[in-house]
């Protein structure tokens, strides 16, 4: 049940090279970036410009510039507690999120959760998450793709921030269609009832011994990007209903723009 990854051994394999651009990676003295500084000046948005709330890239309410919530988050019904972004998809972040999705390797994925547990890290531990727990895809889709990028980011966030990772605590239980072909409306309607948890049942074999371990915990959810937020709001709603305290999404991109609807 518990990941928490042998990703080191992965340095040893790898050529010293961006896996973005191809470049040769020259960290400074005491850096160990996976990806090259000028990948880094594109993917990585400075903090303070996203909404603490939505993860949004917005202006603050005018009537009050110090709130945590933007024009966005005073019309949605957001589940979970916050969301906390890398970088925008309207950037170079927007290639990388699409090779993940077909990298079979792995190694695309690892590189950009090194650089965001590196670069998000007090935000990351702010939200004091007792799991992580990776946004999961239909088996059919797993066995066409081959490989589920939000596993991988969650495993190497947990080891970055030593939190467990529950990868098989959330399943999707039916095949949905692809969420950049529709409309905000849509979307919701597209995921909901799409997750459940597993059923207690196998709680034993994937960790669990007794009782309900995440009653009154805090979950760290994780997914590659966030659009509307209909995805990520879905399996917050199934994590509260069983009993879980709180849940704080991780992103690592948010995207706002058209650019979403091609991805």
């Amino acid at each position: 049940m518990w990941s928490f990854p042998f990703s080191g051994f992965l340095d040893l394999l790898c050529p010293p090279n961006c896996p973005v651009c191809g470049e040769l990676v020259e960290n400074p003295p005491g850096k160990n970036d996976p990806i090259c500084s000028a990948c880094l000046q594109k993917i990585v948005t400075p903090e303070g410009q996203f909404c603490r709330r939505c993860g949004g890239r917005r202006p603050v309410l005018p009537d009050n510039p110090n709130t945590k919530e933007c024009v966005r988050c005073r019309m949605t019904n957001f589940r979970f507690k916050r969301a906390i972004a890398l970088g925008e998809y309207e950037t170079d972040l927007r290639m990388i999120v699409l090779r993940m999705k077909t990298d079979r390797t792995g190694m695309l994925a690892i590189s950009a959760a090194r650089v965001w547990a590196r670069y998000r890290r007090a935000e990351l531990e702010s939200v004091g998450a007792d799991y992580i727990v990776p946004v999961a895809m239909h088996h059919l889709r797993r066995g066409d793709r081959g490989v589920n990028s939000p596993d991988l980011l969650a495993a190497e966030l947990g080891t970055q921030l030593k939190i467990p990772v529950a990868n098989h605590l959330i399943r999707r239980i039916r095949q949905t269609d692809l969420q950049y072909m529709l409309s905000r409306q849509a979307r919701t309607e597209n995921v909901a009832g799409a997750f459940a948890l597993r059923p207690p049942g196998l709680w034993e074999k994937l960790g669990f011994t007794t009782g309900t371990p995440f009653i009154g915990k805090t979950v760290l959810l994780v997914d590659d990007i966030l659009t509307t937020g209909s995805t990520c709001n879905e399996v917050t709603k199934v994590l509260l209903a069983a009993g879980v305290q709180n849940v704080s999404v991780a992103v690592l991109a948010r995207a706002e723009g058209s650019l979403s609807r091609m991805q």
